[in-house]
């Protein structure tokens, strides 16, 4: 009994010592010191040459489709591993070894071809699908997600054994009253995309993956910065 509740004990410890490795809001950990707020590993895009040029065109977009959730600039991004809710504060070493998988630019910058489509369950977002994504990315970041799953780290969800690069851009609140404000929109990209650097995207090394939390819903939904929302505290004297 001494022996369990000295584990007990120490887990707790452990717990709360590791939540204060980052100093996270109030509202970002639950009450075991988990992950309150959602979770996600990407590909920034809003300082890239595609996001500057989103951002030139976004006012225009507003104005235009009026009943669609058109992208923040700030919130442009490649999804790379979902992590959701619950995560381990004490385990994100561990999570940033294996869920930052980005494109290998050693060599180069990898440039994909963008075709702007519908997507999600409900195909009520338009996206710019990404391909061919290179197969060493593919399954290197495939095989780091699954190790990530394995170790409990993040729960199996439908995109697992698959990835499909995209870029997030409108969303319509009723998508079944909205198709064709989609349609529009989804054809808008199309014929535009050479304000967007062409049918192409190049990935370089300025766009470094990171961890991202999600707060607010809707029109308010921001992407942060986990490093940034969650500071690490400075280590004890």
């Amino acid at each position: 009994m001494k022996r369990f509740l000295f584990s007990a004990l120490l887990s707790s410890l452990l717990v709360r010592t590791a939540a204060a490795a980052l100093n996270c809001p109030k509202e970002a950990l639950d009450k075991d010191g988990k992950g309150a707020v959602l979770l996600f590993s990407a590909i920034p895009l809003g300082s890239t040459s595609f996001g500057k040029n989103w951002d030139k065109a976004r006012p225009e977009l507003l104005k235009a489709f009026p009943g669609l959730r058109i992208e923040k600039t700030e919130n442009l991004h490649i999804t790379l591993a979902f992590m959701g809710m619950g995560w381990d504060p004490a385990k994100l070493d561990e999570m940033e070894k294996l869920g930052l998988e980005g494109p290998d630019v050693s060599s180069g910058p990898v440039t994909l071809r963008s075709l702007p489509d519908l997507f999600s369950p409900q195909k009520n977002i338009v996206a710019l699908n990404l391909g061919p994504v290179p197969n060493e990315w593919d399954e290197r970041l495939i095989s780091k997600r699954d190790a990530m799953t394995e170790a409990g780290l993040r729960k199996r969800d439908r995109f697992d054994g698959v990835f499909k690069a995209h870029i997030s851009l409108a969303s319509a609140p009723k998508p079944d009253e909205q198709r064709a404000e989609l349609a529009r929109f989804r054809a808008w990209m199309s014929a535009h995309s050479a304000r967007f650097g062409g049918p192409e995207l190049t990935l370089d090394g300025s766009a470094k993956p990171a961890y991202f939390v999600v707060l607010g819903k809707d029109e308010a939904t921001r992407f942060v910065a986990l490093h940034s929302f969650c500071p690490a505290s400075a280590p004890k004297k």
